[in-house]
């Protein structure tokens, strides 16, 4: 399914809305990441200042790393995402968050013992809209209403910001590891949640009903 967000078009990516009648364009990279840096604003100040001081460790933040969403830290995202770019032009590259994280792990090379860098992981709002529209759809049979959409997508920002994917790297001797802990499945989430609604038992009952008619050869 963004924090030191790890990858926030990374979770859940791929999930789309199933709309037959109109067809949406996927967004551009200046959408991408305006959707990315929206993500970081909203998330826990804790999450915020890991990845300004991942971004001070990379040489791209000024001044203390801060928990606030400030003009250094936005500074310092569009600096990494302008890296990213040039890199991506040669080479495949990670979701934003381990772009940022391997450049800070880079930027402590230099001093020549074990490296440790933290990344948590956060799904943008932009893909958590298009999980929502699907789940809604799928488990009620309708169109979910922006009400329900927009609600459905802060009780999984509400979760994630208490309950983030945290993925720790160690370097040491030239070889990297990783340990991932927490986090959730965003999809199964709202599943959970949506579920339980008036509608989305009826429709179940009605699927049901359907299965039925059709084992008995349907009405006549």
């Amino acid at each position: 399914m963004a924090e030191i967000a790890r990858s926030p078009e990374e979770a859940m990516a791929g999930a789309m809305a199933n709309q037959p009648v109109v067809q949406q364009q996927a967004p551009t990279d200046v959408e991408s990441f305006q959707s990315f840096a929206s993500a970081i604003a909203k998330v826990s100040p804790s999450v915020r200042l890991k990845l300004a001081q991942q971004l001070k460790k990379a040489g791209l933040y000024r001044g203390k790393p801060s928990s606030k969403f400030n003009t250094s830290l936005y500074d310092a995202l569009l600096s990494a995402e302008e890296r990213r770019a040039k890199l991506a032009s040669v080479t495949e590259v990670p979701g934003r968050v381990d772009f940022i994280a391997s450049l800070a792990t880079e930027g402590e090379g230099g001093e020549g013992g074990p490296t440790k860098t933290i990344a948590t992981s956060i799904s943008d709002e932009g893909t958590l809209r298009s999980m929502a529209i699907e789940v809604i759809k799928a488990q009620t049979g309708y169109e979910g209403t922006k009400k329900e959409i927009d609600d459905l997508v802060k009780k999984v920002q509400k979760k994630q910001a208490k309950n983030p994917k945290v993925t720790t790297y160690q370097t040491k001797d030239g070889v990297t590891t990783s340990k991932t802990t927490g986090g959730f499945d965003e999809g199964q989430y709202m599943i959970d949640i949506i579920s339980q609604t008036d509608d989305a038992k009826a429709n179940k009952v009605l699927k049901a009903d359907n299965i039925s008619l059709a084992a008995f050869g349907g009405l006549r």
